[in-house]
């Protein structure tokens, strides 16, 4: 995606709409990434509420409200496929805030901008991805497995966010499309690492909410809703005539395993297209 940063100007937006006609097999335009905020770790995800370790934290965000409306606009008038990075719950309402005006300045289109990462979110904004569209992008590594990994995460947040933090659940009962992928190079490319978390990730209070999903959520998350997420679902994400074959074989059974176990399985066959991409060594 083209990076729209906060001194990106107008004009340079057409550069932009140009990279849409690149299209290619395996790289493609026609999308704009906005960073809305940074990072919980370094006091730099924009909050609805202050750091729970240190009030004095008041990140103000990459974009001001009124500055990502504008430009949040101008992309989807040319036609643009916006991803926008939040960590913070506050950078997730001011980027919700910003779709919902660009819906009431250029009309609804199948635009299926996305929401990326999403690692706290207001319970009042979660009917909002269903409501406007919006695809929910989470990669479900970043989030610590348990209270005691020795991650400064839980800290930040404070336990009164606790059972909003990384809310996989929550956003997938709310109705939002969720599509999942690994962040990398910030997180590991091994999807088994990601599938693990989404499957293992223990509660950080006995009163807070569960939020892992079901493998074949997962699976669903990384194949037809991701699909789904590049406008290719007709193309691939699933098993159907027609479809890309784009298949992988794995070592184990997915759904026949203790979900604890889950990283033992690995690919033993790989086809992009149809094609043997990767095959492991019969011994």
């Amino acid at each position: 995606p083209y990076h729209i940063k906060p001194e990106t100007m107008d004009v340079d937006l057409y550069e932009a709409a140009e990279m849409a006609q690149v299209q290619g097999e395996f790289v493609r335009g026609g999308a704009a990434k906005f960073f809305m905020d940074g990072v919980w770790e370094s006091y730099t995800a924009l909050t609805i509420e202050p750091y729970a370790d240190d009030h004095n934290a008041k990140p103000d965000g990459l974009f001001s409200a009124e500055h990502f409306n504008h430009m949040a606009t101008a992309c989807d008038k040319l036609g643009l496929q916006m991803f926008v990075h939040c960590c913070g719950d506050g950078a997730v309402r001011r980027t919700l805030d910003g779709y919902e005006t660009v819906q009431q300045s250029n009309g609804r289109r199948d635009s299926r901008h996305r929401v990326e990462h999403i690692e706290v979110v207001h319970p009042d904004d979660l009917p909002r991805f269903k409501e406007l569209g919006v695809i929910a992008s989470m990669q479900t590594g970043h989030s610590p497995l348990a209270l005691g990994d020795g991650d400064v995460w839980p800290d930040r947040v404070g336990k009164q966010r606790w059972g909003k933090s990384f809310p996989w659940r929550d956003v997938k009962n709310a109705g939002a499309r969720l599509c999942l992928g690994s962040d990398w190079t910030v997180a590991p490319f091994n999807p088994m690492v990601h599938i693990h978390a989404a499957l293992n990730r223990q509660k950080w209070d006995v009163n807070d909410p569960d939020q892992r999903l079901t493998l074949e959520e997962v699976i669903l998350g990384y194949t037809r809703d991701a699909a789904y997420a590049e406008f290719k679902e007709n193309e691939k994400g699933q098993v159907r005539e027609g479809f890309l074959a784009d298949l992988v074989l794995f070592s184990h059974d997915l759904f026949a395993m203790n979900p604890a176990d889950i990283l033992t399985a690995s690919a033993a066959l790989t086809l992009v297209n149809g094609k043997v991409v990767f095959e492991t060594q019969v011994q």
